[in-house]
């Protein structure tokens, strides 16, 4: 695992997440199942997060094409980090990508489970470009967060 946060770069990495901060708009990408100890790492990752965060607001783009849908348990740890966001930050912009092949069924396990009781202004969306004009055509400067895609590419 590597973790750094430095000014407003975050870079965190493990087996189960990639997570990108710059500036006021987060990249997270979630591979396979999450367990326990998964969720609650991405829970202590948003903790520290919070501790050193500079800015009020922030939007995010969501990876999930790579997710295989966790227990509802796990579910709420996951949820319980993602309330700590909106309540702490004007968190108003999440863009979710989940692939085409159960697209239906993890949209719903999403909002039923990942984002119950936020308040967050949720599009999710089977590719990656539309998910990041959106996020930009809201006055979020993404480059950063494109540069670091472009390097990462499959």
């Amino acid at each position: 695992m590597n973790r750094k946060f430095n000014g407003m770069k975050i870079v965190i990495d493990s087996d189960d997440f990639c997570i990108r901060v710059y500036s006021n708009v987060a990249y997270l990408k979630v591979m396979g199942m999450q367990d326990e100890e998964a969720a609650i790492f991405f829970s202590k990752a948003i903790d520290q997060m919070l501790e050193e965060y500079l800015y009020k607001d922030l939007a995010s783009i969501c990876d999930l094409s790579d997710l295989i849908i966790s227990s509802p348990e796990i579910a709420r740890i996951i949820n319980n980090a993602i309330r700590k966001l909106t309540r702490r930050l004007q968190f108003e912009y999440n863009a979710v990508i989940v692939g085409l092949k159960f697209g239906q069924i993890v949209r719903a396990y999403i909002f039923s489970f990942y984002l119950r009781d936020t308040n967050l202004n949720t599009r999710v969306f089977s590719r990656e470009d539309k998910a990041i004009d959106w996020i930009e055509s809201k006055g979020f400067c993404i480059e950063e967060i494109k540069m670091f895609l472009m390097k990462h590419e499959d």
